[in-house]
């Protein structure tokens, strides 16, 4: 009779991302793969801290501005530099639709129970799904300003999920003061053998990735009603505010690592 594998025989790509972070849920399964990725594309754990520096200095600038719920798509294992770490005061609801995430999550989260977290098992790209889930009901007010995340996850659908409309679905359920915060990945400028590492990885892994350009980007957030916090739709590693000024690490991250654009916006 086959076993069954279980879940540390493999590779998970949030465990992998928790290391690249400095985070300690991964196994030597994910570090392992880690290695292998980063022999592909050196650049990737950089760029991947340098996103998570990003949505921290997005999550700070829209808590100063009034919002004190977030609801974090597609967030990973909430761990290192989690959004409720970054704004500990706000009520902040995670989702993801990996099992192992979920697990993790839980366990996390449930270390802190102070009613101002809760996990949500879902697919993002159902909107109604996320939205009515009793987590989110529950924790998060609607008819209030509430802040959306969208980290390094909206390369994941392609064309046929309908990508604008998804996130058009999120948008409409939000009140005026909301805000969304989009990381995207993008080949703008990312050299050829770069375009090539990404597009080997991806295959390996069976993952669709749909690359956009910045133009393509900017149409999530630059919509009738919504208004693009400055500087606009930029280089991950070069979004700031007066408030919120890039680190001296970003500002040594080049953009060919950052490998992609990161946008703010406000609902009018």
């Amino acid at each position: 009779m086959t076993e069954t594998p279980v879940p540390e025989q493999f590779p998970n790509s949030a465990r992998i991302m928790d290391y690249f972070l400095g985070g300690s849920e991964s196994l030597p399964v994910d570090r392992a793969a880690a290695d292998s990725i980063v022999k592909l594309l050196p650049g990737g754990p950089v760029g991947a801290r340098a996103n998570r520096r990003f949505l921290n200095r997005a999550v700070r600038t829209a808590a100063r501005r009034g919002v004190s719920q977030f609801l974090d798509l597609g967030s990973g294992i909430p761990a290192v530099g989690a959004t409720h770490e970054i704004a500990p005061e706000a009520k902040v609801v995670y989702n993801d639709n990996d099992p192992v995430v979920g697990d993790i999550a839980r366990r996390i989260l449930g270390e802190s129970p102070d009613g101002r977290t809760a996990y949500v098992d879902a697919d993002f790209r159902d909107p109604g799904s996320v939205l009515s889930a009793p987590a989110t009901k529950e924790l998060l007010d609607l008819s209030r300003p509430v802040g959306v995340l969208f980290g390094a996850l909206l390369h994941f659908a392609v064309a046929a999920d309908d990508p604008y409309g998804i996130v058009e679905r999120y948008k409409e359920a939000l009140a005026p003061g909301s805000f969304i915060v989009i990381t995207h990945s993008s080949p703008d400028y990312v050299s050829a053998p770069v375009r090539a590492a990404v597009a080997e990885l991806y295959t390996k892994l069976q993952v669709d990735l749909a690359q956009r350009s910045r133009s393509e980007i900017r149409q999530f957030v630059d919509t009738e009603g919504w208004t693009v916090l400055e500087p606009g739709v930029v280089s991950v590693n070069e979004w700031e505010t007066e408030e919120e000024r890039a680190d001296d690490a970003d500002y040594q991250t080049s953009r060919e690592d950052a490998a992609g654009y990161a946008a703010v916006a406000v609902k009018n």
